[in-house]
């Protein structure tokens, strides 16, 4: 789990974009994602009920984390925070909303949201 910052419209009008990734027993992994105003453990409360349940969650070190989840997070670098640090990278890639030095920057939240929803629903159909 990690998240990500880009602006709509103008540069101080930040959006947070929460990244999550769960895997099936057999591997497979299933990728989520939600845009919120905010970075706080509210945001976060809100987007975990919409996710699986799950034994253990990798993030980095935000205090987000460590409220939310607390024994079940496991804060360090590894592989697997790697992983969802390579999904922010590609998001940064695919979609010029979010590369923040651009004058492709999204000019509203229901466009951003659209383009965030399209890469996702390709990132689990096995697109990207």
């Amino acid at each position: 789990m990690d998240e990500l910052f880009t602006f709509v419209g103008y540069k101080t009008n930040r959006y947070y974009v929460w990244t999550a990734m769960a895997f099936t027993q057999t591997g497979k992994p299933f990728y989520f994602y939600r845009l919120c105003k905010h970075r706080n453990t509210d945001e976060l409360f809100e987007f975990d009920l919409d996710l699986p349940r799950v034994n253990k969650v990798y993030c980095d070190e935000a205090f987000t984390y460590d409220k939310m989840y607390a024994n079940k997070a496991i804060q360090a670098k590894g592989a697997m925070t790697n992983i969802i640090e390579n999904l922010n990278s590609q998001l940064r890639d695919k979609i010029a909303y979010l590369v923040r030095r651009t004058k492709a920057h999204a000019k509203s939240v229901e466009w951003l949201n659209y383009r965030l929803a399209r890469f996702f629903i390709n990132k689990n159909l096995g697109v990207y």
